[in-house]
This record gives C-alpha cells, sequence and structure tokens, in this order.
C-alpha cells in the first residue's frame, strides 16, 4: 500500500495532517459560535435556524475568543493547503496513483 511505502516522517505528517483537520472542522464553527454568542451577535444556521446563545454575552469572554477563532481557522487552512500540497506530490512525484484511487467510483 502506499502509506507503508512512505517514509516515517510522511506517515506522521499525513496522520497530523488528517487528526488537525477533524479537529478543526468541528473546533473552528463552535468557536465562531461561541464568539458570536459572547458579542451578543444572534447565529442563524444557514439563515432558517437560530441558535441558542453557546456561552453567555461577555464583552471580555468574546475578546478571548476571537483571536483562537482566527487562529484556529488560519490553522485549518493552512492543513488544507497541506493536504493539496501532499496530493499533488503524490500524483506528479510520486506517480503513485493516490489521486485515482480517492472519490467515488474508485478502484
Amino acid at each position: 500500500a502506499i502509506e507503508t511505502a512512505m517514509p516515517r516522517w510522511q506517515r506522521l505528517a499525513h496522520h497530523a495532517t488528517h487528526h488537525g483537520l477533524y479537529l478543526l472542522f468541528f473546533a473552528v464553527p463552535l468557536l465562531g459560535w461561541a464568539y458570536s454568542s459572547a458579542a451578543g451577535f444572534p447565529v442563524v444556521l444557514f439563515g432558517v435556524l437560530p441558535l441558542p446563545d453557546f456561552v453567555p454575552v461577555s464583552e471580555e469572554l468574546a475578546g478571548l475568543i476571537k483571536p483562537l477563532h482566527k487562529l484556529s481557522a488560519f490553522t485549518m487552512m493552512a492543513l488544507v493547503l497541506l493536504h493539496v500540497a501532499g496530493a499533488l506530490k503524490h500524483q506528479f512525484v510520486d506517480r503513485d496513483g493516490l489521486l485515482s484511487r480517492m472519490g467515488w467510483g474508485r478502484g
């Protein structure tokens, strides 16, 4: 398999990137919801479903959460770019057929 052929550092990077993305898929929106709630902004899911406040309104708490939300969002963007770069490396440098095994109707 492709993963067993990778050097150890690449396997570690692969797993760390995936785990980080999964964590941030939940953390970024939850931190955004918490910031909006603390700042007193209503959150309406898909413009239809109003969500309850996640945390109490607090200017101090909003000031603490906002940079965490921003950092987590930028970290997620960096991990997405790293993930894409890894896929392109497999396609054009390693030529191991990884991209052809991804998605619908994979073989």
